[in-house]
């Protein structure tokens, strides 16, 4: 089950936060103001730290060296995430709940376009970053507008699906490479969707269970029980695994073996 179909209001604190209630129609099992007045969801907004650390981390543009100037659109697209996610759960209003989910769909449109670039003309790059760019306005408005999760999710799903259809494609499609690089490449592969379904699974186990870990946490008390915040492991899953998937597990790999260069180094941004 999603989080469209999962609310979870009323907490004793919620009207004591200086954001005011939540106006959200998102909202976790994760107790509103339980911890501070000035973060409606402590745990859900730290761990978006994450997004953000590893954004700055990441490789940059060629020719470019630490410091966040010259980030690569992917990085950019991390990095913008895990502001505006932490945004939305700091505050749990409707409006940051937009940028949150908008986000989301910009990081998948930049893992997209990472895998859709290579092996392409100048020309044909610009194309997809125009057709990626179009049906990512499209989305975004009609959710926006309608307020309807499904337009994200179904997108957002679908992005993340044709990533994955690419990357087949890149390791087997071409004949590039020898039977032990496609495998090697598809065990990183692998172990890069084992962890993101493993940080989707402890989101849904938090969606389905609230009563049972609000209890468990009860008991454990602080700051144990905040190991029990499982929707902040699918912030930390997916800021670690997706990034890497696309740049150090996976398409830094193909590149590398494509041209001598790696994303890692800067030959590719």
């Amino acid at each position: 089950m999603g989080h469209h179909n999962r609310h979870y209001y009323g907490d004793p604190h919620c009207d004591a936060g200086v954001f005011g209630v939540p106006t959200s129609k998102a909202n976790f099992c994760e107790e509103d103001y339980a911890f501070t007045l000035y973060l409606a969801e402590f745990v859900n907004t730290v761990t978006n730290l994450a997004y953000v650390y590893l954004a700055l981390r990441y490789p940059r543009k060629p020719g470019t060296r630490g410091g966040t100037l010259g980030m690569d659109g992917l990085s950019l697209a991390l990095f913008v995430l895990g502001l505006n996610s932490a945004l939305f759960h700091a505050t749990m209003h409707q409006a940051t709940q937009f940028c949150d989910e908008v986000s989301m769909l910009l990081l998948a449109g930049a893992l997209l376009n990472a895998v859709y670039e290579i092996d392409q003309t100048p020309e044909a790059r610009n194309l997809v970053r125009a057709a990626i760019g179009g049906v990512l306005g499209v989305v975004s408005f009609l959710y926006i507008r309608s307020s309807d999760i499904l337009f994200h999710v179904y997108a957002f799903n679908a992005m993340i699906f044709l990533v994955g259809c690419r990357t087949l494609y890149l390791i087997y499609g071409r004949g590039k490479y020898t039977r032990d690089q496609q495998c090697a490449l598809i065990g990183q592969m692998l172990r890069s969707i084992v962890i993101l379904v493993a940080s989707y699974s402890l989101w849904q186990v938090d969606l389905e269970y609230c009563a049972e870990l609000r209890g468990m946490r009860a008991a454990l008390g602080l700051p144990l029980a905040w190991l029990l915040e499982l929707h902040g492991w699918w912030h930390i899953g997916t800021a670690w695994e997706l990034p890497e998937h696309a740049k150090r597990r996976g398409m830094d790999h193909i590149w590398r073996l494509h041209t001598g260069g790696s994303i890692a180094t800067g030959a590719w941004g």
